[in-house]
């Protein structure tokens, strides 16, 4: 079912940091259970764990981070963890688990680590993870030119004169709602006048796209790639050169952790350093063990890699750029831009890594 979407601040902040619109396979899943602890499937030739290990939680939403969370084994025992992993239904229920310390790791996207500014959460970005979720798509037949705002205003326009609207489709409050805001007003286009934006979850874009029931849909890449393979629409723009830019999500942890428990939270991100480079430096595997770990169709998770830049660096502008757009079109009042130093903690990775703060806080 469609509905037009609400713009105001105050229906945006309702959302709160529940908010998924994360770019990763677990929006395609079925109703998640209630969280429970599970153990992560091992990957081919684990390294042994050494004599003295630590447990430590992490929460992740079902069905995501599928070429991570099988590294667990592999990774976590050389650096003296065992993860346990829990998995949650909503963002909003994982959130909540961080900040009462029932997990030490979540993995929100840029979005919402503003909200948590807005809000007062006490949450700090330790680790990249991934970008590239933003991906448009026109229905089969939309007379618009790929990546041309201006042919988007000129056939709205056209539409209006003839009493229709040009719809466009995606979860109001997510990461592609806010870009799509962003691009419409860097056009020129007002998203409440010009054209008609309505609220679509990620998991109907496919059919109602198909169906000609929008005329667009910003989607995740995941649904954009199932739409693509099932030739139910045209591929308009991958948003990765906008003042959002391509960094979209990071592991989070919350600065009192940080702070009472530095040796776990350090173990933790070492671990997911180790990690993000195997992801990086050997994608095919990660490609494996996506498919395996989600179920679903290779030649699906296989194009959804082509929008995915995976990397364990933070693009501190590409959260900037996010929280000017979310005060640029309306979604939050607060100029928050001063205080997303004390939201990003790149101390920790440095010590994983070798690098300065200042390598990794740039794509």
């Amino acid at each position: 079912m469609l509905s037009r979407q609400p713009h105001s601040r105050r229906s945006f902040l309702r959302l709160g940091i529940g908010l998924i619109g994360l770019g990763l396979s677990a929006a395609c899943a079925a109703p998640a259970p209630p969280a429970k602890p599970t153990t992560a499937a091992a990957d081919p030739k684990p390294t042994l764990a050494p004599a003295k290990t630590q447990t430590l939680k992490v929460g992740h939403l079902t069905r995501q981070l599928g070429n991570l969370v099988p590294l667990y084994p592999q990774v976590g025992p050389p650096r003296g963890v065992n993860f346990e992993v829990t998995l949650f239904p909503d963002g909003a229920a994982l959130l909540q688990a961080l900040s009462s310390g029932d997990v030490l790791l979540a993995a929100p996207t840029k979005v919402q680590l503003v909200q948590a500014m807005q809000r007062g959460v006490d949450l700090a970005m330790v680790v990249g993870y991934a970008g590239g979720y933003a991906v448009y798509l026109t229905a089969n037949g939309v007379r618009v030119q790929a990546d041309d705002w201006n042919s988007v205003k000129s056939l709205a326009a056209e539409k209006r004169g003839r009493g229709e609207s040009f719809k466009i489709g995606t979860p109001t409050g997510s990461l592609q709602h806010i870009s799509l805001l962003q691009q419409l007003n860097a056009a020129g286009i007002n998203p409440e006048r010009d054209v008609e934006v309505v609220n679509l979850p990620f998991a109907e874009h496919v059919n109602v796209l198909g169906a000609g029931q929008v005329d667009m849909v910003g989607t995740l890449a995941l649904f954009g790639a199932q739409a693509l393979l099932q030739d139910r629409g045209t591929l308009f723009k991958h948003a990765t050169n906008t003042p959002l830019k391509h960094f979209d999500v990071g592991f989070v942890t919350t600065r009192k952790l940080a702070s009472e428990r530095p040796s776990e939270i350090q173990a933790i991100v070492d671990a997911h350093f180790d990690a993000m480079k195997n992801i990086v430096d050997d994608p095919t595997h990660g490609l494996a063990r996506e498919v395996a770990y989600t179920e679903l169709p290779e030649a699906v998770v296989k194009r959804s890699y082509d929008f995915l830049t995976f990397d364990y660096r933070i693009d501190v502008e590409a959260i900037r750029g996010t929280e000017q757009a979310m005060r640029q079109t309306g979604l939050q009042k607060d100029d928050l831009s001063g205080k997303i130093g004390e939201y990003v903690d790149l101390q920790l990775l440095a010590r994983s890594s070798g690098k300065t703060v200042e390598e990794l806080s740039r794509w």
